[in-house]
């Protein structure tokens, strides 16, 4: 028996073949094909407060109408440190002193605070790692005293300071 194919049916069935062998040989070869790696995850970025440096030294930029809500929330932040259970909290407490500087400043323009800081090994003094991550404060007062003090700062500035000369 004799199949009686007309010629653009004929046509099609080569030109339908043909697409299913690019198809399938693309399909192949993208299967083939090994996935680039996944790329690890960038290391996180050194804690720019927390030094290794014997002294260092943050300077605070505050907003003239936070002043009084800056210095009330890092009262507390001291407060909080001392009174913590665990050790490096507490010397984290008694190794930084704050000052203002004690010049007359003109209209508007930002308050500026220095911490001088005795670093305590691996301890930070990023201000939201000490309310939320040290577990000196419950999560309520974090929250409280974070409202405070995030709209206090116009720049915060740290500076790990080294000797020089002999």
């Amino acid at each position: 028996m004799r199949l009686f194919v007309t010629q653009p049916v004929c046509r099609l069935s080569q030109v339908a073949l043909a697409a299913l062998f690019v198809v399938a040989t693309a399909a192949a070869a993208s299967a083939q094909d090994p996935q680039p790696p996944q790329q690890a995850p960038a290391p996180a970025a050194p804690d720019p407060m927390k030094f290794t440096s014997p002294l260092a030294m943050v300077l605070n930029e505050i907003k003239p109408e936070k002043a009084a809500d800056f210095e009330a929330v890092w009262a507390e932040i001291k407060t909080g440190l001392a009174a913590s259970a665990k050790p490096e909290l507490q010397q984290q407490a008694s190794s930084f002193k704050i000052y203002k500087i004690g010049l007359e400043l003109p209209a508007g323009a930002n308050h500026i605070y220095v911490f001088f800081i005795n670093p305590v090994p691996a301890v930070t003094f990023d201000p939201v790692k000490i309310l939320y991550e040290s577990g000196a404060f419950e999560r309520a007062k974090a929250d409280e005293l974070y409202g405070k003090l995030k709209d206090s700062y116009a720049r915060i500035t740290p500076w790990p300071l080294v000797a020089v000369g002999g």
